[in-house]
């Protein structure tokens, strides 16, 4: 039984604390409830991935000591050290006309072979689903957070997420948010192609989209503004996703996401490996920390480096450089197939 406040000021005070709660789980945690007819997928195990070339920092190297120069070595005997005459090597036999055939297929393998090497490392499953426990800096969790990924044989994608707020929360307010990003997948990861965002809260409805037109660059919103369209640009659903794409070798990621029908420009400082503790345990991550101004909010990602480089943890600041709340992985379930 929850004891509540029996002053007027302290049931206040009760109201305005959950209302910062939701407004904190919001500001990542798209409510929805996911189809109960998806198919379950297996978990995935920790395992040693490739590492991204990151740019991390050098380790101090000791300077070995001078060491004294050796004496010359003795000349050897003349007789093995004289140059013999060497004869030229034979000329190549001309290929038969099989093998004249054979050479533009191996020369095309070589070509269709490089574009290999650019994939990514860590591509991304056909099926994913993180579940992602929220807590607010106190450490009480107040929600529990669910991105699905899934992508068709036609290289196409649809990227949900749902949470279920926990405790007080839900007795309190009613809030609902649905997030859907859709697309393309392609060498370079994710391109979104639509996205679209509903807020339901205390009876009233409220619907924003965003069309990504590759061909004309641009990018339109519901409420009639147009912008140019960078490219890679992400919606607020699929950077998550796109994150383990990026080349961040260069030590410093920049991403243009669509939020609250603007584009934003976000630039992510890659770190040194860290250790976290979740509900899977203590994992390898890697951070991603967004440069921001004086006045902006701040944004942590770490990408688990044992699972794909996906996300496993994401921190949110307010604009005085405050914590307001933060997702850590409690479960990772993909499958390829």
């Amino acid at each position: 039984m929850i004891a509540l406040p029996r002053t007027p000021a302290g049931r206040i005070a009760l109201a305005i604390g959950l209302s910062l709660l939701v407004h904190a789980i919001m500001l990542f945690a798209p409510m929805i409830r996911l189809q109960p007819s998806e198919p379950p997928l297996p978990p995935l195990m920790a395992k040693l991935e490739p590492l991204p070339n990151v740019a991390a920092k050098p380790k101090p190297v000791k300077k070995p000591k001078p060491k004294p120069a050796a004496p010359e070595p003795a000349p050897a005997p003349s007789t093995p050290a004289e140059p013999q005459p060497v004869e030229a090597p034979p000329a190549e036999p001309a290929p038969s006309a099989a093998e004249a055939a054979a050479m533009p297929e191996a020369a095309s393998a070589v070509v269709a072979a490089a574009p290999e090497e650019n994939k990514p490392a860590h591509p991304l499953p056909k099926h994913a689903q993180l579940t992602f426990v929220a807590t607010m800096p106190s450490g009480l969790e107040v929600a529990e957070a669910r991105y699905r990924l899934d992508i068709a044989d036609d290289r196409s994608y649809t990227l949900t997420g749902g949470a279920n707020t926990t405790g007080l929360v839900r007795l309190f307010k009613s809030y609902e948010m649905i997030q859907r990003s859709s697309g393309t997948v392609t060498a370079q990861g994710l391109r979104p192609d639509a996205y679209s965002v509903t807020r339901n809260s205390g009876g009233s409805k409220d619907v924003s989209e965003a069309k990504f037109d590759w061909q004309t660059r641009s990018l339109t919103f519901s409420n009639g503004k147009e912008t140019a369209l960078p490219e890679l640009a992400q919606d607020d659903v699929s950077y998550l996703y796109q994150l383990s794409q990026l080349p961040l070798a260069k030590g410093l990621v920049e991403l243009h996401v669509v939020r609250n029908e603007r584009l934003i420009r976000y630039e992510l400082s890659v770190g040194e490996e860290e250790e976290i503790q979740t509900r899977l345990g203590k994992l390898r991550a890697l951070p991603l920390r967004k440069v921001r101004a004086m006045g902006e909010e701040g944004l942590d990602i770490w990408l688990g480096l044992e699972y794909r480089l996906l996300p496993v943890k994401v921190r949110h600041f307010n604009r005085a450089g405050q914590v307001d709340a933060e997702m850590v992985i409690a479960d990772i379930r993909v499958a390829d197939e």
